[in-house]
């Protein structure tokens, strides 16, 4: 094949579609040019790849190009696809889903969500795909402002064994919860006898390729899905007002694209910008996605980013410990 031949069909995004979108006409997936995915994926954040040639193998070493690493989601209602459980099936499900991005909820949400269509819905199950710069944008400039100064809260009790079985080390005293909190993403305190973990992050946060504001955060799900108004909250404890949940709401299905998906496709979406849903599922065996999420390889070298521990490795020690690159490699 001459070179590029795969990347010489690309529909920019326009109109209500806001993905970029490069058609192969029968090429395998192995020879798209992966500097020319990165241009794109850099300026526009999401990508639908249709009508390539691959397969489950094929799949995981496209998508091993981009990233230094895949994360494993652990939530119910999916399957392993590859034998290290990092291609995973979506929710199995017939639920609708509300606007999220992938694993927010957690201090290492990754970088890039992939998912590919083994075998299409025969009907709905469409993936909706949401640019969260675009809805940031379109907010009221009041509330814009507003949100920009203020953070989001994530606190979950963290059961005794918890420690024992991420960290080897029995229930920890309160110096310990000190110790441990200093170089880990959670700040760990004890109330009525249980321990809390929490982190903060901001509202409106710097997606990894812009420097436009974007919202996406775990708000949307838990306010639509889990029926729940405690998690997430402001940064001071406060609850989120439904007025400004519900301008959100209203901003974003506005801006909310349902991918109705073809034997083949496959997604890739900028994590840090980009929010995912799905219609309901008229048959979930009848649907079967493929997905993969991780860190992108591709970070500016001065990105300090690229230092968070996680992007590294899924050792527990590492992540709460603080570990750098370095004192890993030493320890190892």
């Amino acid at each position: 094949m001459p070179p590029n031949q795969a990347m010489s069909h690309i529909q920019l995004p326009e109109g209500p579609t806001p993905y970029a979108t490069l058609n192969g006409s029968g090429a395998a997936l192995g020879d798209i040019e992966a500097g020319d995915v990165i241009e794109l994926f850099k300026t526009h954040g999401a990508l639908l790849l249709r009508d390539f040639a691959y397969d489950l193998a094929g799949f995981r070493a496209f998508t091993g190009q981009f990233c230094c690493r895949f994360v494993r989601n652990e939530s119910g209602k999916r399957e392993q696809v590859s034998a290290d459980g990092t291609t995973q099936s979506v929710n199995l499900g017939r639920e609708a889903f509300p606007l999220h991005p992938e694993l927010s909820r957690v201090p290492w949400r990754p970088d890039i969500a992939w998912f590919a269509c083994a075998q299409p819905p025969a009907s709905r199950g469409e993936t909706l795909v949401c640019d969260g710069v675009a809805t940031a944008a379109g907010l009221d400039a009041d509330t814009r402002a507003y949100l920009a100064t203020r953070s989001v809260l994530y606190r979950e009790e963290t059961p005794l064994g918890a420690f024992t079985d991420w960290l080897g080390i029995p229930p920890p005293d309160d110096a310990t919860l000190a110790a441990i909190s200093v170089n880990s993403p959670f700040l760990f305190q004890r109330a009525e006898g249980r321990i809390f973990r929490s982190f903060t992050a901001p509202f409106l946060h710097r997606p990894l390729f812009t420097d436009q504001p974007a919202f996406g955060n775990f708000l949307l799900f838990a306010r639509r899905m889990l029926r729940t108004r405690q998690f997430p909250l402001f940064e001071d404890g406060s609850l989120i007002a439904d007025e400004i949940c519900d301008e959100i709401v209203r901003v974003s299905d506005g801006l909310t694209a349902a991918h109705r998906w073809r034997a083949g496709d496959i997604l890739m979406l900028d994590n840090s910008r980009f929010m995912h849903g799905r219609n309901p599922v008229d048959d979930p065996d009848s649907r079967v996605i493929w997905t993969q999420f991780g860190y992108a390889a591709f970070l500016r070298a001065d990105d300090p980013r690229r230092e968070q521990p996680w992007r590294h490795t899924d050792d527990a020690r590492a992540i709460f410990f603080g570990l750098s690159p370095d004192s890993r490699a030493a320890a190892h």
